[in-house]
């Protein structure tokens, strides 16, 4: 949200206002959209941050979220001892959706009679 705000003072050093927006489909092989800050991503690899995730989503997505933020925060404190940057992350879970979709819609009222 630091971007959306302005980039006045800190642009000299490399802060720009410009978001980086990617586009991605969402197939049904799909099972979830991990979605975090710098602080997760500084020492921890899209590949293994899958990995996380994965393991700990059958305990649920909270779970999941945990396990990843625990370890990045882990990996910060080995590289970086006291300092940290934030580490913010969600993990949504997409597959639920496309089995939504696979459910008979339900029988509107009008056409029950």
């Amino acid at each position: 949200m630091g971007r959306s705000i302005g980039d006045h003072a800190v642009s000299p050093v490399g802060v720009i206002a410009s978001p980086e927006v990617t586009h991605h489909d969402i197939t049904p092989s799909d099972l979830f959209i991990i979605a975090a800050s710098d602080g997760v991503w500084e020492f921890i690899t899209s590949q293994q941050a899958v990995d996380i995730v994965t393991r700990h989503l059958p305990q649920g997505a909270n779970k999941a979220c945990e396990a990843l933020i625990e370890k990045a925060a882990e990996l910060w404190r080995e590289e970086e001892g006291d300092y940290r940057d934030d580490i913010t992350a969600v993990i949504v879970k997409v597959q639920e959706l496309w089995e939504e979709e696979e459910e008979e819609p339900p029988t509107p009222i009008s056409d029950a009679a």
